[in-house]
Order: C-alpha cells, then structure tokens, then sequence
C-alpha cells in the first residue's frame, strides 16, 4: 500500500510540476537518471529556459529509504551567495546554468535529487533524477599466501567477490604470473574451475612448474580496470644434484677446487664425502632454489686419491646423490710440458726480433751507402750544362795545354746521378793526398784549377780517372793523370811545406 501511494504522489507531483512549467514558461532539462562511479566526479547535468530572473537555485536529496530530505546546495544569482551542506560541504558547487558536480563521490550520495528553481515572481519550479552510485567490489583470494604445497598432490584457489554495487560482476578469470590459466588448459586435466559459475581454482598434481603467483580477476561496471588479488603458491620437490665436475686426473702440490649445485624447495643441504668421511665444504646460495657446494684443495697430497661423493637432501624424498673420482700423481720431474712449450714460445720469439733486427741493419747500412754515393754526385750534373758542351770545352782546353789529355768524365744516367766511376776510402784509411804535375785550366764549374806543385787532399776516386779532391778552400774534380799520388810520409811534408809556404805569402801580403 506504501509503495502505490507514494508511486500515485510522485505521479501527481510530475504532473503538476510540467502544468507550472507550462503556466510560468520555465523549462528545466534534467537526466532521469545518472551513474557515478565511487571516488570519483559526478556532474548532474541541468539546464533550463526562462525570461525572467532568478532568485534562487537549491539542490535537495532525498534517500530511496527513508525518503529523508538533506539539503546539498543553494545560490542566490543576485546576491552571488552560495553554499554547500552537510556531508556535502566543500564537495558539491554549480557549473554551467545550474549543473551540481560532486567531487570524490561516496556509496552515501546515492539517491533521489531535487533541483528548486525560484524566479522574481516569486515562482518555483521543480525537476527530479536519480544518482546511482557504482562502487567497485573487494576481490579476496585464499588460503592466505603463500601456500605451500608437495608436488603430486592437488590444491584449491578460492576467490570470493563482495561489497560491489551492483553485486553482478560481468567476468571472472585467474591468471598464472600474468598469463591468463585458460591459454594453460591443455589437456583439461590440470586445471578445473575458475569461472563466473565456479570461481574457484582447482589445480591438481602439482610439480614444481606450478609455483608461481596466481590472480583472481574481475570486471565490474564500476571499474574500467579488472579488479584483481593474487596470492603466491610455492612446490616444495626433492632436491637434485643438477652439476657436479668431472673425474680428473691432478698432480701432487696442485689446487683443486671440486664443485657441486643440486637443486630442490625447501633449499636442499649439499654435503661431499669421501669413503663415508663427511668433507668441509663451502655452500652458497643461488637463485631459482639451487645452493651450491665447493670442496677445496689447498695442496693435493698423494692419499687424496679416491672417490668422492655429493648428496643433497632437504627431507623431500630420498635425496640425490653423484660421485667422480680424482687420480692424484707425484709431481713431474723436470721440465714439464707447459715450460718446454713457452720456452720454445719465447725462443722462437727471439729469433724472429733478431732476424727482424738483422733485415733493419742491412737496409739501414744500403740507404747510408746509397747517401754516401750520391753526396757528390752533383759535381758531375750541374743544371744547363749538357754532355756535349762539357766534352767539347774539354777538347779544346786539352789542346792548348801542355799536359796529358784528361780522361772521360764518367756519363751521369736519368737514374743513378752517382759517380760510378770513384770509390770511396774506406773507414779508417789515413788521409790521401796528390802532387799537381801539370797546370789545368777547369773547363766546367765543378772542376778544380790545378798548378804545378799543388797538393790536393783526393776525396774520392784512384789513380786513373777522375778524382774528388780539396785544393784552396774548394771542392772539386780534377784528372788524375795530370797528378800523382803520394806516400803517407811524403804527403805529410808536402802539406807542411804548402802550409808554411801559404803563411809566408800571407804576412808579405799583410
């Protein structure tokens, strides 16, 4: 009876409110109803036509229960006075014409909401919508994480959803480290459950594969992300010895490291024996459940000779164990392989250098004597002189002295401007000097005036050719053949007495 009278009153309230709206000509737009999503902003859209001005705009809730009026919030357009109330002071405020948002919107807010328009006549008009307010629901996994399970036995994954408004959800999926189970169902035997109709999940025979962190999602209009909670499932499994070194063959004084890694959940415990001897060993712990154990040889003795044995046990099962066997044998005597070997390295080595040091010597010493033959070699191919013209000059000079004909000057090739002809004094020679015999005048500037009794210290070159020779400050040729060549003890006098003959005419010149 309750519900049809206050379904009769609304109706009459509706339609007196548009017969007062058709007699003032004020129009007011509001949605029948709106949906807000709990924490977040609501806009209650409302717009209205009139000509006349307002006093008033008030903003009134009334719950769907008790059908309680609070007053939300109220404007005075003339005064510019506004104000919010309640649990809605500092959340609810105009926009647009006479649009009410409500910021952080709560489950409370939800219900019948009244816009009051008064005009200056003194007029109010009414309009009335619905806010449904979306809560998102709380996700819940169990048993509390993480569990632990033996593998080969089966475990259930509950999930349970509530406090969501509205209480339907529209999906439920688990996943397994991120990825949905229903790409994992492959042969329908693993897994079972977890759906909307059955939202537990059921995984059976577990191993250690199926560890891992598993997730409960759900959509709910309330939320535009799945809604997720996730607990952690570990796989305790016997242990293993995953890598062990090899059988070796060592030498006595040697360093021996043996090296041992099982794996297992709970972290197994890895121990090394040796005929039933419990050794002392290193253990170190490392990722994805594997522990490792180093059995170290400072110095191997002769009695370390046998078989050793790594077992790791962590209570599940029997345990795992591997064993290998060490040859330990005296020390070599002498050179052992590994010396001969960088011996012969280093050997070779010094060999290769020397004969790369002997190569270096040799083209240094070619270059030096290639420098050495062609340091005068500019005497015998001065610039705009050609042959012919040297050979004429020295043809008719030759005639009109009273010497020797010289002899040819020795032809300069486009490649090699050395003078072939002429040796140079060897190392440590003494010096060589020569007695001028007849006069000669110089046909060419790269040859040297000579007069009786000069005494020419030769460069370059033997008796026979053409010569290099030092004569009064210069450096030139000269024939051999119009000179001869002197003793050691000879020469020296001679230089002495052109010395003391070169001083006398210097103090009568002075």
């Amino acid at each position: 009876m309750h519900v049809v009278w206050a379904s009769a009153t609304l109706l009459s309230f509706l339609l007196s409110l548009q017969a007062a709206q058709a007699q003032t000509g004020l129009q007011l737009t509001l949605p029948a109803k709106v949906n807000a999503i709990a924490g977040e902003d609501v806009v209650i859209p409302a717009t209205y036509t009139t000509s006349r001005q307002l006093n008033l705009i008030e903003w009134i809730k009334r719950d769907s229960v008790d059908q309680k009026a609070t007053q939300v919030y109220t404007y005075n357009p003339l005064l510019g006075n506004s104000k919010s109330y309640g649990q809605f002071a500092g959340r609810a405020r105009i926009e647009d014409q006479a649009s009410l948002r409500i910021m952080r919107a709560a489950s409370g807010d939800a219900g019948r909401y009244f816009l009051k328009i008064m005009t200056d006549d003194l007029v109010t008009e009414e309009a009335i919508t619905e806010l449904v307010v979306l809560v998102p629901p709380e996700v819940k996994v169990g048993p509390p994480g993480p569990l632990v399970v033996t593998s080969g036995k089966s475990v259930t994954l509950k999930c349970t959803v509530f406090n969501g408004r509205p209480n339907n959800i529209s999906s439920l999926w688990w996943e397994k480290d991120n990825m949905p189970v229903e790409h994992l169902r492959l042969d329908g035997m693993k897994y079972s459950g977890g759906t909307m109709k059955m939202p537990s999940l059921v995984v059976r025979f577990v191993d250690r594969m199926d560890a891992g962190r598993y997730t409960c999602a759900v959509r709910h209009p309330a939320s535009s992300r799945p809604i997720k909670a996730s607990l952690t499932l570990k796989v305790q499994y016997p242990p293993s010895v995953t890598r062990i070194s090899e059988s070796l063959i060592a030498t006595a004084d040697d360093v021996l490291t043996l090296e041992c890694i099982a794996d297992g959940y709970p972290l197994p415990n890895v121990t090394w024996t040796r005929d039933g001897v419990r050794l002392p060993c290193k253990p170190q712990n490392l990722p994805h459940n594997l522990r490792a154990c180093s059995q170290v040889f400072d110095m191997l003795r002769m009695n370390d000779t046998g078989s050793y044995k790594c077992s790791a046990t962590n209570g599940i099962g029997d345990g795992d164990t591997k064993a290998l066997f060490v040859t330990v044998r005296p020390p070599t005597k002498g050179l052992d392989m590994f010396t001969i070997a960088i011996a012969t390295g280093v050997l070779v080595g010094c060999l290769w250098l020397g004969l790369c040091l002997v190569l270096l010597g040799c083209y240094i010493r070619k270059r030096q004597h290639e420098k050495e033959r062609n340091k005068f070699a500019f005497y015998y191919n001065l610039i705009g002189r050609g042959e012919g013209a040297i050979e004429d000059k020295t043809a008719a000079t030759a005639s009109t002295t009273d010497g020797p004909k010289p002899p040819d000057k020795p032809k300069m090739s486009p490649l090699n401007t050395g003078i072939g002809t002429l040796r140079k004094n060897k190392k440590g020679q003494d010096r060589r000097f020569a007695r001028v015999l007849y006069p000669y005048s110089p046909t060419d500037e790269n040859e040297l005036q000579l007069d009786i009794d000069d005494v020419i210290e030769v460069l370059e070159g033997e008796n026979g050719g053409w010569c290099l020779g030092y004569l009064k400050g210069r450096i030139g040729l000269f024939p051999s053949n119009y000179a001869v060549f002197l003793p050691t003890t000879e020469a020296k006098k001679a230089v002495a007495a052109q010395l003391t003959n070169i001083e006398g005419k210097g103090k009568l010149s002075i």
